[in-house]
């Protein structure tokens, strides 16, 4: 039977990850600074109730997360939000618990490191087939327009998987479970290169300057040269992330950019990978075992 605190653990664990794709979802991809710094306040002091040694693991984890994180929101890639919403998952839990419905050893590797791989999973595969859907009804989506250089690199994407499917089978014999988590990523994976602008375009809007918010993502990639080099030449800010300092000086533009208005709800596909990994362990281990 699993002792009081890993249960006390857990349920503090589910609370928080359920509230952060409740915020996620319902309140436009946008966490409460206050609800994320009290997740992680509560997440720290539960880290007490571990051991000296499994507490300097825990700590150390989640300043890294929090570093890596931090360099990653700077670049526009993820809200702060998600990166505090990881830093408190290793916080609760740092290591894998045994699996609830695998007998796969989970060799003791970092909690959060199943998470962000059952994350990541289940949010290529969801994505690529939501977004690919919503642009085939609304006809964005021509088979006959796909441009050459997104199809051979989807190609070759998709031929790594394969190679890398063969090495494994070949080493390890056929497995059904690994080869469908190979194949899956790599089907999802291709699609997403093949159709990348389409896919893209379907988790934006178009807004003015004056209508931003701090933490806004600009679609950078969506827009033209001539456009980036408007933008740039009237901040030395502009980039995917939306800041204070670059509101100030491109208020005033009359030329409207790209917003990521329709993103991935990662905090709900966190939610997700937490479920998985505590009932399956590491994915990764069904791959490499």
């Amino acid at each position: 039977m699993l002792p009081f605190l890993l249960y006390a653990r857990l349920s503090v664990l589910m609370v928080i990850a359920i509230a952060y794709a409740a915020f996620d979802v319902f309140n436009k991809r946008n966490v409460p600074d206050i609800f994320a710094y009290a997740a992680l306040a509560v997440a720290f002091l539960l880290t007490f109730t571990y051991g000296t040694r499994t507490m300097e693991i825990s700590l150390l984890i989640a300043a890294i997360i929090i570093a890596l994180g931090y360099v990653v929101y700077k670049r526009g890639v993820m809200g702060a939000g998600d990166f505090l919403e990881f830093a408190t998952i290793s916080l609760i839990l740092p290591i894998q618990p045994a699996a609830m419905l695998s007998a796969v050893p989970q060799m003791g590797f970092p909690f959060i490191f199943s998470v962000l791989i059952s994350t990541g999973y289940t949010a290529v595969i969801s994505m690529m087939a939501y977004y690919l859907a919503k642009a085939s009804i609304k006809g964005k989506i021509h088979l006959s327009r796909i441009r050459k250089g997104s199809l051979r690199a989807g190609a070759l994407l998709l031929l790594a998987y394969l190679a890398m499917l063969v090495v494994i089978s070949y080493f390890a014999g056929f497995r059904l479970i690994p080869s469908f988590l190979i194949l899956s990523i790599g089907i999802a994976s291709s699609i997403t290169v093949v159709f990348e602008k389409e896919l893209n375009a379907q988790m934006i809007s178009y807004a003015y300057p004056s209508e931003l918010h701090p933490e806004d993502m600009i679609a950078t990639n969506l827009m033209s040269p001539a456009e980036k080099a408007y933008f740039m030449k009237k901040s030395k800010h502009f980039g995917r992330l939306v800041t204070k300092p670059l509101l100030k000086d491109i208020r005033d533009a009359r030329r409207k950019v790209p917003l990521y208005t329709s993103g991935v709800p990662l905090a709900l596909f966190a939610l997700l990978g937490i479920i998985i990994s505590l009932a399956f362990g590491n994915i990764l281990l069904y791959i490499l075992l």
